[in-house]
């Protein structure tokens, strides 16, 4: 669940500062241009889903995409291909992450009411097993080299659980409830957004201990996240007020800061056009292109919808999909972009 713990007053004016730094931004950015990164190319209603939509994962051999209808209290799984749904897993309390993993044919699901991450037989969506983490269960990553699904939960925990044979290994404490968090092999370390602590955690992944604690003072929740493992990039989104920030992954130096706009929930690092995308839901796709490792330029900013802030790119077909939920004049949607260099067939 997103959650923010603070003082009210304190925290009051930082509320405010959003809207008034998002408008500034827009009067100053240019709207998609003449020929923007990415074009809509589909929409898919999703009938009867209502309430806010969390994260997505998709099964591309088999046309499908699974999102995690929170509001709905349940997982819905999309065919692409027939545009309709053709699956629901039910009675799931706000699930919030998904994960699938192709090579075991597994669905992973966490769930924020009830602390719970449920595993499934993605053939069948038959229940496999149910590891309980207490509170919050929320995002989920995969280390196809260890085999280890990651489990972010409660007032600050990582769940390991060995995705092979649905065994928890570990947990590894926290300052707080974690957010996005990115896996690097390359330096055995993994990055967590810990919003509630004003704090971005390093873990090893040999000893699976936090060996870091980098803290920002002036900025306030730190959700999404990414990282440019090549270059030992992290891309972190603040939201109060609506930043990216860019830092050196093995100094946690600050290279450079950028506006964009505001609740920005889903950041994906696309190595092969080097330019970062940012779901926001003040209803905007930020791309962001990276000149170099130290230097960052906005590159394209295209009208999305209001609410709309959970996202997933896939670099296999360049597609950006995009979840809306239910608003007064249109039902939730998926929206499917498509890169501009991408060639239909």
């Amino acid at each position: 669940m997103k959650r923010i713990n603070v003082i009210i007053a304190p925290i009051l004016f930082l509320f405010i500062l959003p809207g008034i730094l998002g408008s500034c931004t827009s009067t100053v950015r240019s709207e998609n241009g003449d020929n923007p990164d990415f074009h809509l190319i589909k929409t898919i209603p999703l009938p009867h889903v209502s309430g806010r939509i969390d994260h997505l994962s998709i099964d591309l051999k088999n046309h499908r995409l699974f999102i995690s209808a929170l509001g709905y209290n349940s997982v819905i799984v999309l065919d692409l291909k027939k545009e309709k749904i053709i699956h629901r897993i039910s009675w799931l309390e706000h699930p919030q992450g998904v994960l699938y993993i192709p090579k075991l044919n597994k669905l992973f699901i966490s769930t924020a009411g009830d602390g719970k991450l449920f595993v499934y037989n993605a053939a069948n969506y038959q229940l496999e097993k149910t590891i309980d983490f207490g509170d919050d269960a929320d995002n989920l990553r995969y280390d196809s080299v260890s085999g280890i699904v990651y489990v972010g939960y409660g007032s600050g925990g990582l769940g390991l659980v060995n995705a092979k044979n649905n065994r928890l290994i570990k947990k590894i404490p926290l300052d707080g409830h974690p957010e996005a968090f990115s896996i690097n092999r390359q330096d055995s370390l993994v990055y967590v957004n810990i919003p509630d602590a004003r704090e971005l955690a390093t873990i090893s992944l040999k000893t699976g201990k936090v060996i870091n604690k980098t803290s920002f003072i002036s900025n306030f929740g730190n959700f999404p996240m990414d990282i440019d493992p090549v270059h030992h990039r992290l891309f972190v989104g603040y939201r109060f007020p609506p930043r990216l920030k860019v830092l050196n992954s093995r100094t946690m130096k600050i290279i450079t800061t950028l506006k964009i706009d505001r609740d920005a929930d889903d950041i994906y690092y696309d190595a092969q056009k080097k330019q970062i995308y940012i779901s926001c839901g003040g209803g905007y796709l930020e791309v962001i292109r990276q000149e170099t490792p130290d230097t960052y330029k906005l590159q394209d900013r295209i009208k999305t919808a209001e609410g709309a802030r959970t996202s997933l790119y896939v670099p296999q077909q360049k597609y950006f999909y995009l979840a809306v939920p239910k608003s007064e004049h249109n039902s939730a949607q998926i929206r499917i972009y498509q890169h501009k260099d991408t060639v239909t067939h």
